[in-house]
C-alpha cells in the first residue's frame, strides 16, 4: 500500500474510532483514579452489565470490568437530556430542580434500564440529603430508598443507597433500623468498609464509645494514609473520644485532620471544625469552641448539613457568655436561613 493510501486508511480508522467513541457510553472515573485501562479519566464503550462491585464495558471484541468504587458517573448513549440536566442541577445545589429532572428522565428513558435506575437513584439520594436538614422529609427519603433497594438489589447503586439510608436513619435516631441496614451493607463486598464506619458511628450515637474506639483504632490503621476513608474514620474516632471524656486526644486528632486537609475542602473542614467545637465545648473551653464554630460560619457555609449545626452552637455559646444580642442575631439567622432544620427548632433568637 502506498504512503498516501496508508495515511488515508489511518485517517479513516481514526474517524471511525471517533464516531464510535461519540456514540459510546462514557464511564467517568473518580478524580485521581488509578484504573489502568482508562483513557483521559474515562472508559468508553457499551455498558453491558452492572453490579454492586463492577460495571462491564464492551468495546469491539474486548471487555473491561470497571470497579464501582472507581466510578464517579456514567453518561449513557442516548440518555434523555433531562438526565444531564438533573446532574447539572444537583452539582449546582439546586436539589428541587434536580429531583424534577431525574423524575422526568426515569419516565423518558423507557427501554434503557441502566438510565432509569440511575435516575431513580439520583432522586432518592437527593431526597435523602434534603432530609438531613428538613426532618419532615425523612419519611419520604426512607420510603424512596427502601423502594429503590427493593427494585434494584443487585444494581451498581446498592452500596450508595444503603449508605444514604443509614445516614438518614442515624440522623433520625432510628438506631434499630440503622443497625439492620448496616448489617445488610456489610454483606456486600464493596460495602464492607462503609459498613464498618457506619457501625462505629452507630456505637458512638448509642453510647458505646469504648466499643467504637476499639473498632476505629483498627480501621484507621488499616485505611490508606490520608485517604477520605481514613479522614472520616478519624473524625468518628474523635466523636468517640469526646463521648469517653478524652478531650485532649480528641482535639489533637481533629487538629491533625484540619491541618492535613486542603483549606478549600469544605466537606472535611466543616465537619472537622464542628467536631473541634464539640470537643472544646465539652472540655469547658467556650471561647475556643466559639472560634471553631465561627470557622464553619465564615468559611464553610456551603455545607448545608454542617452550617446550621454551627449556627446553633454559636448562638448557644454567645448566650452562655451573656452576649444576648449576638446570640439573638445568630438564632434569627438560623431560623431565616434554615427554617426547616431541626437546629432551627432549638434556636431561641
Amino acid at each position: 500500500m502506498s504512503p498516501i493510501h496508508t495515511r488515508r486508511a489511518a485517517i479513516a480508522l481514526a474517524g471511525l474510532l471517533a464516531v464510535a467513541s461519540a456514540r459510546a457510553d462514557v464511564v467517568h472515573l473518580i478524580p485521581g483514579s488509578t484504573f489502568k485501562q482508562a483513557q483521559g479519566g474515562a472508559v468508553r464503550g457499551q455498558v453491558t452489565a452492572e453490579s454492586p462491585s463492577e460495571v462491564t464495558v464492551s468495546l469491539g471484541n474486548s471487555t473491561i470490568a470497571v470497579p464501582t468504587d472507581q466510578i464517579e458517573s456514567i453518561e449513557y448513549q442516548g440518555q434523555p437530556a433531562s438526565m444531564q440536566l438533573g446532574q447539572t442541577n444537583a452539582d449546582a445545589g439546586r436539589a428541587a430542580e434536580a429531583i424534577a429532572q431525574y423524575q422526568k428522565a426515569a419516565t423518558e428513558a423507557g427501554g434503557k434500564p441502566f438510565v432509569v435506575e440511575a435516575a431513580k437513584f439520583g432522586e432518592a439520594r437527593l431526597t435523602a440529603e434534603a432530609s438531613l436538614t428538613e426532618p419532615e422529609r425523612v419519611k419520604d427519603a426512607v420510603a424512596k430508598l427502601n423502594a429503590f433497594l427493593q427494585a434494584y438489589p443487585k444494581g451498581r447503586h446498592v452500596v450508595a443507597a444503603r449508605d444514604a439510608l443509614a445516614r438518614v436513619q442515624l440522623h433520625a435516631q432510628d438506631f434499630k433500623g440503622a443497625e439492620a441496614n448496616i448489617a445488610e451493607l456489610a454483606k456486600l463486598s464493596p460495602g464492607a468498609d462503609r459498613a464498618a464506619v457506619l457501625k462505629a458511628r452507630l456505637l458512638v450515637k448509642t453510647g458505646d464509645a469504648q466499643a467504637a474506639a476499639a473498632d476505629l483504632d483498627r480501621l484507621v490503621a488499616a485505611a490508606p494514609e490520608g485517604s477520605p476513608k481514613q479522614v472520616e474514620l478519624k473524625l468518628v474516632k474523635a466523636e468517640a473520644l469526646i463521648a469517653a471524656s478524652k478531650y485532649d486526644e480528641s482535639e489533637s486528632l481533629v487538629r491533625q485532620v484540619i491541618a492535613a486537609a486542603p483549606a478549600e475542602d469544605f466537606a472535611v473542614q466543616s465537619k472537622a471544625y464542628n467536631t473541634l467545637g464539640d470537643c472544646l465545648s465539652a472540655a469547658a473551653k467556650p471561647k475556643d469552641a466559639l472560634l471553631a464554630y465561627l470557622h464553619v460560619d465564615l468559611l464553610y457555609a456551603k455545607d448545608k448539613e454542617e452550617h446550621p449545626r454551627a449556627l446553633r452552637h454559636i448562638e448557644e455559646l454567645f448566650r452562655k457568655m451573656g452576649q444576648l444580642p449576638r446570640a439573638d442575631e445568630y438564632g434569627q439567622r438560623l431560623k431565616q436561613e434554615y427554617p426547616n432544620s431541626p437546629w432551627a427548632k432549638q434556636a431561641r433568637g
